[in-house]
């Protein structure tokens, strides 16, 4: 955590609390209920929590969710793809991983854009993966080829098994991932663990 929001772990319990009180139970609900300013003036008058306390929250809240970005920016995805999937609302890896969930999903995108279903598959694991903070679309691309095919998956991976075979993947296809440490593998499985813990409340609900 920076130094500047180590006043979160204060009275971290009664805080989360408070939250939970007011119906707020994981980090998306968090998130929308922070939004705005006035979102946090509300939130702060709900739950007699100070307003910059709110503030620090949506700044470290707002960490753990990875922005989505452009399907092109996979490394391997035709960009003819890419626009095909745009002209049917799909603009970026956050539209393709809600809309595309199912295998009766990709299968009428395929019959419409000419997409072959297993390519379709190919971008739901990428997406998934793209979900974590700090994998972006090469990154994503190399745990998918050194067999990660999911946030789950490389959750729970040892690191230094998942650091060999990344920087197998970088060394055969030759792709620019800078110096991948087991730092960087730490790191993005933090918030994997994150991601794959959001999903299970979402499931129980």
């Amino acid at each position: 955590m920076l130094p500047s929001r180590v006043a979160l772990l204060e009275q971290t319990k009664e805080r989360f609390d408070s939250l939970k009180n007011s119906g707020i139970q994981d980090l998306g609900q968090l998130n929308r209920a922070l939004a705005t300013r006035s979102k946090i003036g509300d939130l702060s008058q709900k739950t007699g929590l100070p307003v910059t306390y709110l503030i620090l929250l949506k700044r470290e809240a707002g960490s753990y969710l990875a922005k989505p970005f452009p399907l092109s920016d996979f490394p391997g995805i035709p960009y003819e793809y890419a626009e095909f999937l745009k002209s049917r609302g799909i603009r970026h890896t956050g539209d393709f991983f809600e809309q595309l969930q199912s295998e009766q999903q990709r299968q009428s995108m395929a019959a419409g854009t000419g997409i072959p279903v297993y390519r379709l598959g190919e971008l739901l694991s990428l997406c998934d993966l793209s979900r974590i903070t700090g994998v972006g679309g090469v990154f994503a691309r190399i745990l998918f080829e050194a067999e990660i095919r999911s946030a789950e998956t490389f959750a729970e991976m040892d690191i230094r098994a998942t650091l060999s075979a990344c920087k197998k993947v970088m060394e055969n296809q030759g792709y620019p991932a800078g110096k991948l440490g087991e730092e960087d593998i730490r790191y993005s499985q933090h918030y994997a663990r994150v991601v794959v813990n959001c999903d299970l409340q979402n499931d129980k609900r």
